[in-house]
């Protein structure tokens, strides 16, 4: 009867661990996402430079995030998993901004 305690006990500290964890990865990937989408617009439409030698000056970490480039609307998606999804666009006299 005791294993039992134990095994729910052990069952629900792995449940809310992983909720946590899971919490976790998910505002980390947001913020990355977010950060990808405003670097990248500002260094491809304020600084005029390609896509390519923009993401050769991200730092380690960011290999994961995913950049989309849309020339026709001026902005920059950045993605995780293709899960989460920020935007930042550019905004004549203020530069790059991201989108709520």
């Amino acid at each position: 009867m005791r294993w039992r305690w134990v095994v729910l006990a052990a069952g629900t500290l792995l449940v809310i661990g992983g909720s946590y964890v899971g919490w976790r990865t998910a505002l980390a990937a947001d913020v990355g996402a977010a950060a990808i989408a405003k670097v990248e617009c500002s260094c491809v439409f304020v600084e005029e430079r390609t896509l390519a030698a923009c993401r050769a000056d991200d730092p380690p970490g960011f290999e994961g995030v995913q950049a989309v480039v849309d020339e026709a609307t001026k902005t920059v998606t950045g993605s995780v998993f293709g899960l989460i999804r920020r935007r930042a666009s550019l905004q004549e006299g203020y530069g790059c901004v991201l989108e709520p």
